[in-house]
């Protein structure tokens, strides 16, 4: 064996290496990118919980949520601003999570989520009053997406009887 064929040996051992390598790299990345899409899902519902928790823990807040979406301009001037105030992180909420849904960061059984609450909210009087309101708010790509929503008669979002013959 001359030096040629063990150069060549060795070039083709070191190909094989970082062929190993490559793939290793693969699999790193695979799991790295199924960690990020875990921690995602985690911080989403968790943000979730703590969005909602105020209204399920204070009454007050329960009758604002339940009287702004029914009708804002039936609200004090103060109960108006808590109203927009909660709609706004409602709306920031969605917003950066199909953000993070676009970006292949969230799963997308959660975005399905988030997007069928809001196309329930979109329908509320209060939420479309919110919208006329705070539109300029938002991203162009998002005001999009939410002005494509599918119409839907306004319910109560509340009463049981109003859900009858909607799909689950």
């Amino acid at each position: 064996m001359n030096l040629s064929d063990l150069a060549s040996i060795g070039s083709f051992v070191s190909g094989v290496a970082v062929l190993a390598s490559l793939i290793f790299v693969g699999f790193q990345l695979r799991q790295n990118t199924q960690a990020v899409r875990a921690a995602a899902s985690q911080a989403h519902s968790a943000n979730w919980q703590q969005l909602i928790m105020t209204i399920i823990e204070r009454a007050d807040v329960a009758r604002l949520m339940r009287l702004g979406l029914a009708d804002i301009n039936n609200l004090s001037d103060d109960d108006r601003v808590r109203f927009i105030a909660l709609a706004s992180g409602l709306f920031r909420f969605v917003e950066g999570a199909r953000l993070q849904w676009r970006h292949g960061q969230l799963d997308k059984a959660h975005w399905q989520n988030a997007e069928i609450n809001m196309i329930d909210f979109a329908s509320q009087p209060g939420i479309r009053t919110y919208w006329a309101l705070r539109r300029h708010w938002h991203s162009e790509e998002f005001q999009r997406w939410f002005e494509a929503l599918p119409a839907m008669v306004a319910r109560d979002l509340y009463d049981p009887l109003s859900n009858e013959g909607q799909p689950t």
